[in-house]
């Protein structure tokens, strides 16, 4: 079993939970704004510029849909390092070691079940 995490190590995994998220919510910011309807007014001779513009709006959605889940898994994790229980897996209980939440500061498993959990999402 591994060492439950000191308090210079929570500090450090706070401090990336908040720059990560910080970053996460300028991005989102970004995103909308080219969300944004443009005031142009497409004409025929602007189809594929408009398609252009239809494609880059999509991908937007869907990185400010992807940031939006990151986003909420920071806030799973900074309250559950208020709660206590961060550092902890969900599945077995165990300490997750401090090297693997450097990594993945937001993880709720520890490497093993992890692996479990995409093994069964392939088959």
């Amino acid at each position: 079993m591994t060492q439950a995490l000191t308090a210079p190590q929570r500090d450090e995994l706070k401090q990336l939970l908040l720059t990560r998220r910080k970053e996460l919510q300028r991005q989102m910011t970004q995103n909308l704004d080219n969300l944004a309807p443009s005031d142009s007014g497409d004409s025929v001779s602007q189809d594929d510029d408009a398609r252009l513009k239809n494609q880059t709006r999509e991908v937007d959605a869907a990185l400010t849909a992807m940031d939006a889940d990151e986003l909420a898994r920071i806030d799973r994790a900074l309250e559950a390092m208020d709660d206590g229980e961060y550092g902890v897996c969900v599945v077995c209980g165990k300490d997750i070691p401090f090297e693997r939440l450097k990594v993945e500061p937001m993880t709720q498993h520890c490497i093993v079940d992890k692996a479990k959990l995409e093994q069964q999402a392939r088959a």
